[in-house]
């Protein structure tokens, strides 16, 4: 068959889709379509240099992770031909778990993806192009524009959770008929006329995809195969620590020496040693078995676009090389064996690694705690509002020092609780999740009272805890603070303590954090049953009371108890608030001395204060105290800006409520078009409680809702975006605190807003992802719009 033009191929595809519709009007809008240019390229459209621009631009936005749209990831040629399927991944009811559909994992040809029920957006082999969905699926949006700027109708769904059709080609006509308003772009402006014109001639050439992936630079070679070498090293000691290494390592996106920019590297287990094409091992977890045959650890290139809600980021150089060295080849230890995979104890850090010191493994947490603490808040999950409900809007975390840590430094202690740490993914017998969770619960209250008591030998005058209990992050390490903020279904965290004084606190000791680790990310399995799900979610509720009552034991004894019903309000008659994660350690005091009635910002202050050099700066935005505060090297336009945002930051009020999550603010400069100043207003929902799986609307208090704010760009969710002109700041901010509801918000949205449907809104996030990765080169990564409101 001779080539179709491009033009001709869409209007073809347009006139098969809509003809069984019967209606006159369905042809006037394709013949409408007819005029779509034609590729002036004299040349065969390339994908590397032409297309993979535009998916990564227009279409990575919202097909980037595990919550894409019917699975079609397009960070990638090879999830563009995989193509989409009709499966879930979330679905918090399933009996049994899913069939895991991890692209580069699972299946690593066509023919194995659709043998797992995955069907083609391009045309499969032979077809013609007229079948291409990805065509399709665009003319459909460009039959429907929407009008320029305005809110988009309510008829249209944007919720996260809404039902999703998936049609295959042999269904598209169907699809067109019942759901005129879901082509694409779904929901937002649309591609412009050479972005179109591009993707339709590239389809009708035979939509030719790269063979193999990008070469990497020369620099990257070396120091792959050098890390190899150490992660592959045959001593029983090194072939434990390998293995320890790789479990919390299984989700880095490791940066290489004099390469930020990338290419980034994941670690997998292959059956094929360095130096030869990997062939990985596709286990449900990192903690599985990977079989009886030979293995090797492997760093494999990230051959994609970079999103930023998986971009986590670990750093491999020597410094670090010698540092894990240190650690874990060089401390005495003397291991006997190796750790075996039954459940039981693969999936118990305290058992399986029992054999390493306690010390070592708690400083390697501690060393990147950032790295950590972003993989059970940030993760491979995409999503989950009843997963992050576990924890409050915004906290403060610290960890205890370890030479204070009894785990560290009296083996024994671990030792005797170790069976009591017991994790739900170890758990695999058909026990009902009630007979489940009394035995977690249980457990749970044995190792809390053997922790007291284990502490109260050490301590017989019951003096309590210094301040230097606290990890200073021996001096110079800025991860020994850090701040989660929960935003919904997903969360971010960012170094130091940043923001207004936060409900909550956490101090993590070593049992605590490997615990969270383990039940938040190497046992979590995405694709596994409601039970799994639920017992993780639920064995959390522990941790973080845990981990709240550790930062309590440093307050005054008489105070704690009043702070900790506060909050738990609507809580406190739960039947494990009283027994299982019961208040202990009141017969202590605390050795720290307080001169405020606020004992718990004073302690914070304290915490801050007892180290400054690995505080970060001061948080001027979020807690100016003495204004004007203007930061070290702001700009008069950001020293403006930021003297009208410091008036918002921690205030509560009406207009607070209704602000979608995290809204990106640019402040167009007047004159200096690159001397914009950009910040992100982050929205904290103030909770009574987060000790509740469901029904999270019936305990926010809104008008405890606060704003913090930060400079740059923040979080992987952008809800909403403002530009507003240097002249209009005053002008901004006196509507903002003026807003009482959702019709005052949509007359901010029309004034300053980029609303998806604007003429805008490509411009607008094509200068703020290159303005990122401008900024921070290494940790850039493309914004997920899913979860853009409609404003």
């Amino acid at each position: 068959m001779s080539r179709l033009r491009p033009q001709s191929a869409v209007l073809l595809l347009l006139l098969l889709t809509l003809a069984p519709l019967g209606f006159v009007c369905a042809h006037v809008e394709a013949l409408s379509l007819a005029a779509l240019p034609e590729s002036t390229e004299a040349r065969p459209i390339d994908y590397r240099g032409q297309v993979e621009p535009i998916l990564e631009q227009r279409c990575v936005v919202c097909h980037g992770c595990y919550d894409a749209p019917c699975q079609l990831l397009l960070t990638s040629s090879e999830g563009l031909a995989r193509g989409a399927t009709k499966l879930r991944v979330y679905d918090a009811s399933r009996l049994d778990q899913a069939r895991p559909t991890r692209l580069f994992f699972d299946a690593t040809t066509v023919a194995g993806w659709r043998e797992r029920d995955f069907f083609s957006v391009l045309g499969d082999p032979g077809a013609d192009e007229q079948r291409a969905l990805l065509l399709g699926m665009l003319a459909l949006g460009r039959s429907h524009p929407w009008s320029d700027g305005e809110r988009l109708p309510d008829a249209l769904g944007l919720d996260i959770n809404r039902s999703l059709t998936c049609p295959t080609a042999d269904e598209f006509p169907q699809y067109a008929r019942k759901q005129p308003l879901g082509g694409m772009p779904y929901g937002m402006a649309p591609l412009s006329d050479g972005e179109l014109a591009t993707l339709a001639t590239w389809v009708a050439e035979g939509a030719a995809l790269p063979d193999g992936p990008t070469v990497l630079p020369e620099a990257a070679a070396p120091q792959v195969a050098h890390w190899e070498r150490f992660l592959n090293g045959e001593s029983l000691k090194a072939r434990i620590t390998a293995r320890y290494l790789y479990e919390h390592w299984a989700f880095a996106h490791f940066t290489l020496a004099e390469l930020p920019g990338g290419p980034f590297f994941e670690i997998v287990r292959s059956r094929t040693p360095s130096g030869t094409p990997i062939d990985v091992i596709a286990t449900r977890r990192p903690t599985d078995d990977p079989g009886a045959a030979p293995f090797w650890y492997r760093l494999r290139p990230i051959d994609g676009s970079i999103v930023h809600k998986t971009h986590i980021l670990y750093p491999l150089d020597d410094a670090k090389l010698r540092r894990l060295s240190e650690l874990f080849l060089e401390s005495e230890w003397a291991p006997t064996r190796l750790p075996g995979y039954d459940p039981e104890v693969a999936a118990n850090p305290f058992v399986s690694f029992e054999q390493i010191p306690a010390r070592s493994r708690y400083q390697f947490l501690l060393d990147d705690a950032e790295y950590f603490v972003e993989t059970f808040i940030r993760g491979p999950v995409c999503r989950g509002q009843v997963a992050v409900n576990v924890i409050e809007d915004h906290f403060f975390v610290a960890f205890l020092d370890p030479e204070h840590d009894l785990s560290v430094t009296r083996p024994e202690f671990l030792e005797q609780t170790k069976e009591l740490l017991a994790l739900p993914a170890e758990e695999t017998r058909l026990l009902s999740l009630e007979g489940l969770w009394f035995e977690f619960n249980m457990k749970q209250r044995k190792y809390m009272d053997a922790r007291k008591r284990a502490y109260a030998q050490v301590d017989p005058e019951g003096l309590g805890p210094a301040l230097d209990f606290v990890w200073d992050g021996d001096g110079n390490n800025p991860n020994a603070l850090l701040t989660v903020f929960r935003n919904f279904d997903n969360a971010a965290v960012v170094r130091g303590f940043v923001g207004g004084t936060p409900k909550t606190a956490w101090i993590l000791d070593y049992p605590l954090f490997e615990r969270i680790y383990y039940d938040l990310v190497a046992g979590f399995d995405v694709f596994g049953n409601v039970r799994h799900q639920a017992s993780t979610r639920l064995y959390m509720d522990h941790l973080r009371m845990q981990g709240e009552d550790l930062f309590l034991a440093f307050l005054p004894a008489d105070r704690r108890t009043a702070i900790r019903r506060s909050w738990y309000v609507g809580a406190t008659q739960k039947r494990t608030f009283a027994s299982i994660d019961a208040l202990r350690n009141l017969d202590h005091g605390t050795q720290i001395r307080f001169e405020s009635e606020d004992v718990k910002a004073e302690l914070l202050d304290k915490i801050r204060a007892h180290n400054p050099d690995v505080s970060g700066p001061p948080d001027l935005l979020n807690r100016c105290t003495a204004p004007p505060c203007d930061r070290k090297g702001a700009s008069p336009l950001e020293q403006r800006a930021e003297r009208m945002l410091q008036r918002l930051a921690g205030v509560t009020g009406p207009w607070v409520a209704p602000l979608p999550e995290v809204m990106l603010l640019r402040i167009r400069a007047d004159k200096d078009a690159d001397g914009d100043a950009v910040y992100t207003l982050v929205h904290n929902r103030a909770h009574t409680n987060v000790a509740f799986m469901f029904g999270e609307d019936k305990r926010l208090v809104p008008a405890d809702d606060t704003l913090s704010i930060l400079p740059g760009y923040f979080g992987s969710y952008p809800n909403f975006a403002f530009e507003v002109p240097e002249s209009e700041i005053e002008a901004f901010h006196g509507s903002l605190t003026a807003v009482t509801d959702a019709a005052g918000l949509e007359a901010m949205a029309a004034r300053w807003g980029i609303r998806r449907a604007s003429p805008r809104f490509w411009e607008f996030f094509d200068r703020a992802h290159a303005d990122f990765r401008k900024r921070q080169p290494t940790e850039f990564g493309i914004f997920d719009l899913n979860r853009y409101e409609n404003l």
